[in-house]
């Protein structure tokens, strides 16, 4: 008996950790979740003129493998887990990421460990992202610039 509840307890974490968004509504093309998590990953920044022109300016954060779980995506939906930051002036502030780069190369990136605070997942079928906010962020590697790929 003292081991089942031993393994019940190693294993809450992983299920309260298993749900940290939850569903409020849909609204203007994106799913709305209220929550927050922690995540390790990849920051960026592309400043890229036609990928500008194109996107706009963000600042985005892919999770790795293991963090990925923990962004909300609906059964189906196999996307890669990837998202930008609403409160665009924060991350770029907590990032220090500039707002020019040497000619040929196209982005910014590190990694950090962020928190974010509720979640916007885009569900409509043209170009966008998912949007959540920066809450903070720590073990951040600086940004570096990164070259543009080769266009075929």
């Amino acid at each position: 008996m003292k081991k089942l509840i031993l393994v019940a307890f190693m294993a809450l974490p992983m299920l309260v950790q298993a749900q940290p968004f939850k569903y409020q509504k849909d609204s203007s093309g994106f799913k709305q979740y209220k929550g927050n998590a922690t995540l390790t990953g990849t920051y960026s920044r592309t400043l890229d003129p036609e990928y500008l022109e194109y996107m706009g300016d963000g600042i985005c954060f892919e999770p790795d493998q293991k963090s990925s779980a923990l962004v909300p995506r609906p059964k189906g939906d196999e996307r890669t887990a990837w998202f930008c930051f609403s409160n665009f002036e924060q991350a770029k502030k907590t990032f220090k990421l500039p707002d020019t780069i040497k000619k040929d190369f196209c982005k910014y990136e590190g990694k950090a460990t962020i928190t974010i605070k509720d979640y916007n997942l885009f569900v409509e079928e043209t170009e966008g992202s998912d949007l959540t906010q920066l809450v903070s962020a720590k073990n951040i590697t600086p940004a570096k610039a990164v070259k543009c790929e080769a266009q075929y």
